[in-house]
């Protein structure tokens, strides 16, 4: 199937208009006057046409300019997504961010970080040095926008004006940001240049056959100033559009530079048919009838602008939407049902940073086009974005149909292309939901198939994924979740488990690692390997860790006060490693508790060691220097890369407890265990063997020169109160 077929339907029967023989050689009958009166409806028809057509210029340009500034100002949204989760971002981490989020194609010229209103950071630098320690609210120009932009908590697009520094008229995007708990981080403000942006969308184009303006700087709409075009353009006789943006809205004029009116030499040309009507009248209708064939044809192809991807020439995410519920509407009528695949070309970013966007672009429309080739009448096909592409099979329901479907596609995708003379195989992961079982909306089917596709992916790539119950619970569950852990961090909901550490060389209890639980609704227990990585997924593991610290170190010191001194082991997360500024609330937190940094163990996973994030480095490295200790936790289950004990120092390693368990049963594990002791004391690292639960386990331990030992069979984790009573019948029995 031909994709341009694909996406222009058919004239209907109403908008068909044939030329017959007929209609030709009635014509030639009429007498003058008639014809006299057939021209006048002629005129108008094309003033009406004229008229017709600007309107869908202008809604076309309209939707074009909606959607290429919304495209624009989605970067920011993701610069705001990733500070509001993550915290800060520096001059450096700017830079990789921009670099992945800013496409070239887009019409952004600078970014700038103002947290606390203070421009801190801007990409690209070059250029824009003197924005660095701008106050937004001393600067008599931006305050006004800036303190807005903080009160309302509502993005503030201001403009277009002209920059100090030149280069044209720009639209300035505020973005505030807000912390957890609503705490005020600052601002983010996006510089897009709005000339570019006009000429991307066509309004340069356009003015060679219409007179084009547009006002409302500052979203301020038919009030505000015009900023594009010729002001006096809206007091002539224009058609006007209004165009949402965010804050507020534009208004669009249109005007043909001839006028409404048809031209003087349709008036002539026109005339002089009617006067020899009687005569040629065949071959005037004729002409007539296929010129307004060929006018609407155009008025077609204005109305497929905004509907078709300009890369892939097939339907664009927009028009898709409006299809699947116009499918919807007709399936909940008749009682049928279709399916719909979410699906994602795998690696292929790793192509388009590798080959370059112009291969990349090659390669979408060579995928584009094999696809469209597996669809059959009535199917729809889409580009929603990037390398994700939505397929719906009309009328397709039955599991074997739909994986024989969807195999087929996965077959032409999967043929190597030769792309810049090198033969590339890409594989795809699709995610199916099928109507009406997984939803009975376009946006739910979308959202469902979506998540499908991404079990697709985390299953291996290059599969076939169908959504079902069990997603949904998870996806409600999370939900769930998420919000009773911001409501238990209110209602205190959350302790702090203590479970002691046993030193095999010095025999007694010396350490002791704190453990988070949560009694939900102050009644059962939730499971950490429930909440925490429904936490970590959330960011709120940024604050269960602060709120952690802060109860071990008031801890630290109730034991200090009782004459019970004792090292405590914290677990952070590797969220907790993505932001410099959490890292100083840690530290500062420690200083003004006047804790000893040599007395606090923060236990890591081995998986924060391989990341190549430079900002985790740093802050590893800012702990380190700050005199805290480091243990590595469940080591041997993940990586174990010996080399980055080196480049990452620790001084204990947590022997995980599946190891421990099969002490005494199996060869292996004695082997295994065995091999980790000796590697750490070659390397001067303690070792922590938990999981401990018979004395059998413990014996081994100690022969092995294990230095720690933690696990039930000493102590289970206990309250702070019952802690501090245990630590002090120990010492009084020892």
């Amino acid at each position: 199937m031909d994709r341009h077929q694909q996406q222009v339907r058919p004239f209907s029967k109403r908008e068909r208009i044939r030329p017959p023989i007929q209609v030709g050689l009635l014509a030639a009958l009429v007498v003058l006057i008639p014809s006299l009166l057939f021209v006048l409806v002629i005129v108008q028809g094309e003033q009406r046409d004229i008229a017709a057509e600007a309107e869908q210029l202008m809604d076309a340009l309209a939707t074009k300019l909606e959607g290429r500034l919304q495209a624009n100002l989605a970067v920011g949204i993701g610069f705001e997504a990733q500070i509001a989760v993550l915290g800060d971002l520096n001059q450096v981490g700017l830079n990789v961010l921009a670099e992945r989020l800013i496409d070239p194609d887009l019409n952004i010229r600078h970014v700038a970080l103002a947290p606390d209103l203070v421009v801190q950071a801007v990409y690209p630098l070059p250029g824009n040095e003197a924005a660095i320690g701008l106050d937004y609210r001393t600067h008599e120009k931006q305050r006004k926008a800036a303190l807005q932009a903080m009160e309302t908590n509502e993005m503030v697009l201001a403009g277009p004006l002209r920059l100090v520094q030149g280069g044209g008229s720009h639209l300035i995007a505020r973005f505030p940001v807000y912390l957890a708990q609503d705490e005020p981080w600052g601002l983010i403000a996006l510089v897009i240049r709005a000339d570019e942006l006009f000429a991307d969308v066509g309004l340069i184009d356009a003015q060679s056959h219409y007179q084009l303006a547009l006002r409302g700087a500052d979203g301020l709409g038919e009030s505000g100033a015009v900023f594009f075009g010729d002001a006096d353009l809206f007091q002539q006789d224009v058609k006007t559009l209004n165009i949402e943006v965010p804050g507020g809205s534009w208004q669009m004029a249109i005007r043909p530079i001839n006028g409404w009116n048809a031209p003087l030499a349709i008036y002539l040309i026109y005339g002089v048919i009617a006067l020899l009507f009687a005569v040629l009248g065949g071959a005037a209708a004729y002409s007539l009838r296929r010129s307004v064939t060929m006018r609407l044809a155009h008025m077609r192809h204005l109305e497929s602008l905004s509907a078709i991807d300009p890369l892939t020439r097939i339907t664009s995410r927009y028009q898709f939407e409006r299809d699947l519920a116009e499918q919807v509407t007709v399936c909940e009528r008749d009682g049928c049902g279709f399916t719909l695949l979410f699906i994602d070309l795998d690696h292929f970013k790793e192509v388009n940073d590798g080959l370059g966007h112009a291969r990349g672009d090659e390669l979408l429309v060579t995928m584009a086009d094999r696809m469209n080739s597996c669809m059959q009448r009535g199917d729809l096909l889409s580009r929603m974005g990037s390398d994700e592409f939505t397929a719906v099979f009309r009328g397709v329901t039955s599991t074997v149909e739909i994986e024989r479907r969807a195999e087929e596609l996965m077959a032409a995708i999967n043929q190597p292309v030769n792309i810049g003379g090198l033969d590339i195989t890409i594989t795809s992961s699709i995610g199916v939901a099928v109507y009406p079982e997984d939803g009975r909306d376009g946006e739910t089917l979308i959202r469902h198939a979506d998540r499908a596709k991404f079990e697709s992916k985390r299953s291996g790539r290059n599969t076939l994924y169908f959504f079902n119950a069990s997603m949904r619970n998870e996806a409600d569950l999370y939900i769930e979740l998420t919000s009773a852990i911001k409501a238990g961090l209110q209602k205190d909901e959350f302790e702090v488990y203590y479970q002691p550490i046993y030193d095999l060389r010095q025999g007694a209890y010396t350490r002791c690692e704190a453990l988070m639980r949560w009694r939900r609704g102050g009644k059962d227990m939730v499971s950490p390997a429930d909440f925490i990585p429904v936490a970590e997924q959330s960011g709120l593991i940024i604050e269960l860790g602060a709120w952690l610290a802060d109860e071990v170190f008031n801890c630290y010191q109730i034991m200090q006060a009782a004459g019970l001194p004792m090292r405590f082991s914290i677990n952070r997360s590797a969220q907790e490693f993505s932001s410099l500024r959490h890292t100083q609330h840690f530290m500062n937190l420690q200083e003004k508790r006047d804790i000893p940094t040599h007395d606090i163990t923060l236990e890591i996973t081995e998986s924060l060691l391989m990341s190549d994030n430079r900002t985790k480095s740093d802050n590893f490295q800012l702990l380190k220097e700050h005199g805290f200790l480091f243990s590595i936790d469940d080591f041997g289950t993940g990586y174990s890369a010996i080399n980055y004990l080196r480049s990452y120092p620790a001084e204990t390693l947590k022997i995980d407890r599946s190891f421990i368990w099969e002490l005494g049963k199996s060869e292996q594990a004695d082997v295994l265990v065995r091999v980790i002791i000796q590697l750490a004391q070659a390397l001067g690292i303690a070792v922590v063997a938990e999981g401990v639960e018979t004395p059998q386990q413990l014996e081994l331990l100690r022969d092995m020169g294990c230095d720690y030992i933690q696990g039930f069979y000493l102590a289970k984790p206990m309250p702070q109160s019952e802690f501090k009573d245990f630590i002090r019948d120990a010492v009084a029995a020892s």
